[in-house]
């Protein structure tokens, strides 16, 4: 089986059930929702995806969500509240070839809920949903799906209106590689104030896509989160190639996802386990870490 995510959280973790102190920061950090805040009503986006037999991949807003692995009986749910943006946003599906010749019943399904915050994703309604196998009337490999849709309810971020459209120039992408040195040194050298100073905005984007209070979202990255991940990490992460970063404008142009060839994190300790997905932004001139 493959994996199941309920948000593209600040960090990846891997293997962390040996622990169960550090499961508990996880869950504290994958899902941001501080104990002593009151919670607010609200939506919440579920994109929901599995695929066995078939080499193929999922898009949102032009970010991986499914790469072209050759897993076997990949599935997983992603919450996607920080990605809903107002406007017209796009679910791409891409069927490539059978993962053997002699797969009998190969399928790859894509279905993104609406539901309230207090509901499961299921309780929810379908806003898009596609299903893709050898039967009559799906089409035939290779194939390249498009599914559009306006959301009538968009989660309260910042973002999409303060960041600028990106041309990614070569001046973008070494002010770019700045921030990312900056956050590995920060890492490393567990500096919490220039961490924070460099999170700030994420992690409050992060609580109001999931209608939680910022300010409390806050006192708990500096309270538990960071001591988590230096404890895990021994402020010790893997060097970074840069020749070797890919850039990729996603989300109407107004985030950059940074990843290395592989199509995985810059900022990482593979023996750990650990990795920090990299998303940027540009808002009055300034490059920051937006989600």
């Amino acid at each position: 089986m493959g994996n199941t995510i309920c948000k593209f959280s600040f960090f990846h973790f891997k293997g962390l059930l040996r622990s169960v102190c550090i499961w508990f920061l996880l869950f504290l950090f994958i899902f941001v929702t501080p104990s002593n805040a009151q919670i607010q009503s609200g939506v919440d986006y579920s994109l929901v995806y599995s695929k066995d037999g078939v080499i193929g991949s999922l898009e949102f807003n032009g970010m991986t969500i499914l790469s072209e692995s050759k897993k076997e009986n990949v599935s997983g749910r992603v919450s996607m509240n920080v990605w809903i943006f107002p406007g017209e946003n796009k679910i791409k599906v891409k069927g490539i070839h059978k993962r053997k010749k002699d797969e009998s019943a190969p399928y790859l399904t894509a279905t993104l809920y609406l539901a309230q915050k207090e509901q499961s994703y299921n309780e929810g309604r379908k806003i898009a949903d596609f299903e893709w196998g050898e039967v009559e009337g799906k089409p035939n490999l290779p194939f390249e799906h498009e599914i559009t849709f306006s959301p009538t309810e968009v989660p309260p971020c910042e973002l999409w209106k303060v960041a600028e459209k990106i041309q990614l120039t070569e001046e973008d992408k070494q002010k770019i590689q700045k921030l990312i040195i900056d956050l590995h040194d920060g890492l490393q050298k567990k500096d919490e104030k220039k961490l924070l100073e460099l999170m700030e905005f994420k992690t409050k984007e992060y609580a109001r896509a999931y209608y939680d209070s910022p300010e409390e979202d806050i006192k708990n990255f500096k309270k538990t989160i960071l001591e988590g991940v230096f404890q895990m990490i021994g402020g010790k992460l893997d060097k970074i190639d840069f020749k070797k970063l890919q850039y990729q404008l996603i989300s109407d142009q107004k985030v950059v996802a940074v990843t290395s060839q592989s199509g995985s994190s810059p900022i990482s300790n593979k023996a750990k386990g650990f990795s920090m997905p990299l998303y940027f932004s540009k808002i009055k001139g300034e490059w920051i870490l937006s989600r």
